[in-house]
């Protein structure tokens, strides 16, 4: 058996420290390790709401300013990361999101760093050829690719042309302590003026058109007239707020919708809820539903990308397989009206986020990856 390797340095390069989900993945990521390692993020763009945080966290955070040319190419990328990792030598280097892997890959490569590595976060079906043609060239000087569920890592197998040994599913992780403390969400309904003997139905999702909240309404309005007892409520922020809101009132959900934003979803907001609904049309692996399932909340979601790996259906949730309105009300109806099922759901999804999705799991699974590929690098003497 190797030797095991001591990891002394990981450095991961990502756009911005924003309140995203990749971007809150890689918080926790950095932040677990940074307990016993030398931890750096390089920000392409800015630095965001992390930031601050993991540097509390003992994380060097540094934004790597360029020039831009129309379409976010810049030239003179290689260049400065070239410098940084002759600089700060790291062990690892991890990319998140699109955009910028070759020329960071290719500094990387040319500096001696032992072991690089590529994320897949989604299903990009969004790239242009120009976008695969570069991941492709980028994908050439990589150790290895990471992707956030298995429906993440065929399509990018598929979609890249990557070889299937060369990727690795590591699944998101979830924060089960601040999802789980016992939180009645009782300010967030007196906030709202939701009455407590009101059910609540609630989705957590950016106002864009992948997540579907046409169709999220559509299901409402089935549901509201079967069931005069039910509250929607919406939190998320985005372009859409201002569609969604109009087809509430045409849809005549005007009284019995709450949209919402808020800074920072937190276990609060899930308790107010009596289940999560999400209707995106792709997903690679949803944060919402995890921190829905370690708030314990049973769900309703589409059958789409790495969900069916997350929800159990039957067990933890219900899994829809059509974009029928009428299919997802009769779901959120079934379980609305069977609060032992109800009930029975949302301890098991606790259950399963708490011991396959923690955030112990994750950091663990990093660190194994991090050091085989440590090992193999010398082994062939990197």
């Amino acid at each position: 058996m190797a030797k095991c390797c001591s990891l002394k340095r990981v450095c991961f390069v990502i756009p911005t420290l924003e309140k995203g989900g990749t971007e809150r993945q890689l918080m926790y990521l950095a932040r677990g390790l940074a307990q016993d390692h030398e931890v750096t993020v390089y920000c392409t763009r800015r630095e965001g709401h992390w930031g601050k945080i993991l540097r509390e966290a003992g994380v060097f955070v540094q934004v790597v300013q360029s020039f831009r040319l129309p379409g976010g190419y810049c030239p003179f990328q290689a260049a400065r990361f070239s410098h940084l990792f002759r600089k700060h030598r790291p062990d690892i280097l991890q990319t998140f999101l699109f955009g910028f892997d070759l020329p960071v890959n290719r500094a990387a490569r040319n500096t001696g760093v032992p072991v690089v590595i590529s994320s897949r976060r989604e299903l990009a079906a969004w790239q242009k050829s120009r976008h695969l043609a570069q991941q492709v060239r980028a994908n050439e000087l990589v150790d290895c690719v990471v992707a956030n569920s298995r429906a993440v890592a065929d399509f990018a197998i598929a979609q890249e042309g990557l070889p299937p040994e060369r990727v690795r599913v590591i699944y998101n992780g979830v924060d089960v302590a601040a999802f789980s403390t016992p939180k009645e969400g009782e300010d967030v309904r007196q906030r709202l003026k939701i009455p407590p003997t009101v059910q609540v139905v609630g989705m957590v999702a950016n106002l864009s058109p992948v997540k579907d909240h046409e169709l999220f309404l559509h299901a409402a309005a089935h549901l509201a007239q079967q069931k005069p007892n039910v509250h929607f409520l919406l939190v998320g922020e985005g372009p859409l707020r201002g569609t969604i809101l109009r087809q509430a009132r045409r849809l005549r959900l005007k009284k019995r919708l709450t949209l919402a934003s808020a800074a920072e979803v937190s276990a609060s907001w899930y308790a107010a809820m009596d289940l999560v609904v999400l209707c995106s049309k792709n997903e690679g692996f949803p944060n919402a539903l995890l921190e829905a399932m370690a708030a314990g909340r049973p769900v309703v979601a589409a059958a789409v990308g790495g969900i069916p790996e997350l929800v159990e259906d039957g067990v933890t949730g219900h899994l829809i397989r059509s974009r029928s309105p009428e299919d997802f009300a009769t779901a959120m109806r079934e379980i609305l009206e069977s609060p032992e099922k109800a009930d029975r759901m949302g301890t098991l999804a606790a259950e399963r986020a708490r011991t396959t999705f923690s955030l112990e799991k994750m950091i663990s699974a990093y660190r194994e990856l991090y050091n085989e590929l440590l090992v193999r690098s010398i082994r062939i003497g990197v």
